[in-house]
Parts: C-alpha cells; sequence; structure tokens
C-alpha cells in the first residue's frame, strides 16, 4: 500500500504555528504594555490650579516655581513607562494627574493625563522660560503649534561634547575621565564592561559630556571651558592617572579624537 503524505496539512499547520508564534512575539510588547504600572499619587500630593494671564492666550499653571503652558499631545503613541512620577493633580481633580518624563531629566515637560477618563486627550505642559529656546523633546510629543511657541525649537538627542578614544592599549579593564567645566567639579565619564572582561583593542570608546551634567549651572548655550583627566584601571586593579590632560574651551556638537596606547608593565600614553 502506498502511504500519500498530507503535505498541504503539514504546511497548513507549520504556517498556522508560524503565524501564531508570530502573534505571540508582536503581542508581547502590548501586552506588557498593558500591565504596566502608572506612578502612584502620593497620599499628600498637591493639587496646581490653572489660571488666566495676560502673559499668554492661554492658561497657565505652577509648579514647583516653574510656570508651565499647554504646548501639545501626543504624537501617535506614548509607552507608560516614560511616566517618571506623579507630582499631583489638576484643579483639585484627583483623576487628572501630573507626571514628569522619563525621557526629559529637565524637567521642561510635564504631562497631564486623565486615570479614568480615556477620551480625555493627554496634554503636555511646557516650561514658559524657554519660550524662543531649543530643548530636549521627547519624540512622543507633537506640538500644536500655539502662537506663543511659534519662535520655540525642540532636539530630540541630549548636547553632548564628544570625547571619542580610540583603544590601542592592552590590560585596560576601565577608562575614566573627571571633568570640570568653567573651573567646577561636574562629573566622571567613564567605560567598563559588564562582565569584566578586558576593553576590546581597537574599539573607539566614547567619554561625552552630557548637557545635563551641567544644568542649572551654566549657559548650555554658550562656550564652556572644559578640563578634563584622564584614567585607566589595569585587569589587575592597578590605576594610572595619565600625563594628558585636556583643557580647552569648547561648545556643545564639538568633539575631540584621541588614541590610548600602552600596556599595563610600561605604562600608558594619551594623544
Amino acid at each position: 500500500m502506498t502511504h500519500i503524505k498530507p503535505i498541504k496539512k503539514i504546511k497548513i499547520l507549520a504556517a498556522t504555528a508560524a503565524l501564531s508564534v508570530s502573534f505571540l512575539f508582536s503581542g508581547c510588547s502590548e501586552i506588557m504594555e498593558y500591565f504596566a504600572k502608572v506612578p502612584e499619587m502620593q497620599p499628600n500630593a498637591q493639587s496646581f490650579k490653572m489660571y488666566d494671564s495676560d502673559q499668554m492666550n492661554s492658561m497657565l499653571i505652577d509648579v514647583n516655581g516653574r510656570t508651565y503652558a499647554p504646548y501639545g499631545v501626543v504624537k501617535m503613541s506614548m509607552s507608560k513607562s516614560s511616566l517618571k512620577e506623579c507630582i499631583g493633580y489638576v484643579n483639585d481633580n484627583k483623576d487628572s494627574r501630573l507626571y514628569t518624563l522619563n525621557e526629559d531629566p529637565f524637567d521642561n515637560y510635564l504631562i497631564q493625563k486623565s486615570v479614568r477618563g480615556f477620551m480625555d486627550p493627554d496634554t503636555f505642559w511646557r516650561d514658559i522660560s524657554t519660550i524662543e529656546d531649543e530643548v530636549l523633546t521627547p519624540e512622543y510629543i507633537d506640538p500644536l503649534n500655539y502662537e506663543e511657541w511659534a519662535k520655540s525649537g525642540c532636539y530630540s538627542e541630549m548636547k553632548e561634547f564628544n570625547v571619542d578614544i580610540l583603544l590601542d592599549a592592552d590590560d585596560v579593564y576601565e577608562l575614566s575621565m573627571d571633568y570640570k567645566v568653567n573651573g567646577e567639579d561636574c562629573g566622571t565619564s567613564g567605560v567598563r564592561n559588564a562582565n569584566k572582561t578586558e576593553l576590546k583593542k581597537g574599539d573607539i570608546y566614547d567619554m561625552s559630556i552630557a548637557e545635563i551634567s551641567i544644568y542649572g549651572k551654566f549657559d548650555k548655550d554658550g562656550p564652556l571651558d572644559v578640563e578634563c583627566h584622564f584614567h585607566v584601571e589595569t585587569m589587575s586593579g592597578e590605576m594610572h592617572d595619565l600625563e594628558y590632560v585636556f583643557k580647552d574651551t569648547v561648545e556643545f556638537g564639538d568633539m575631540i579624537s584621541l588614541t590610548l596606547t600602552g600596556n599595563a608593565q610600561d605604562g600608558y600614553t594619551l594623544k
């Protein structure tokens, strides 16, 4: 007896399985988003009042010493994970809440979000001190082109002064950079592998100074006097303070490229 293999059936089952897996994976992010938690409102949360002002042709709201005005709405979609903290609610309505945003470390924007009225659109408010300024703006914010904001700009990536270091050295576990801006200590930038292995020779490592590190201290749009000191930690734990020091006047958007050579036994040179 000749056995006829049900080829078409096998193909259909395989296709069905593939589609099921495809839907499963494509739906995972949506399921995770559905169950994601919105930051809770604290019991002692404050109510913020909207008010009219001669200053602008829109309502204003004062939050933690800053004044905000309506700016835009959500462009297509926005993840719940973008909500950083619930800072209070609006006009004594505890269902109309204000949140800060994870993608805006400067808090130039707030979102007013209804937690029950799903038909109410979410509204982004922007600090009016940024009128005619260009500020870091999350990509999910869609400006509504209010007249007051006509000369105000946006950019989606944080401004940086880039220090790129080509690693042409051996035995490097960690590379770090301490930096001063206008004579003031402002932070440390560093790179190392999470699995504690040697940094790969031939790779370029970015030791950038981001605008968040000087926020509120200096004019981020003007020239900055920068001083950078570099350090190497070897695989055996020895520390090497490098002789090279970068000291110059720069602006965000500028970049320098350096090369690190040497090894743990002979020492390291950066130039």
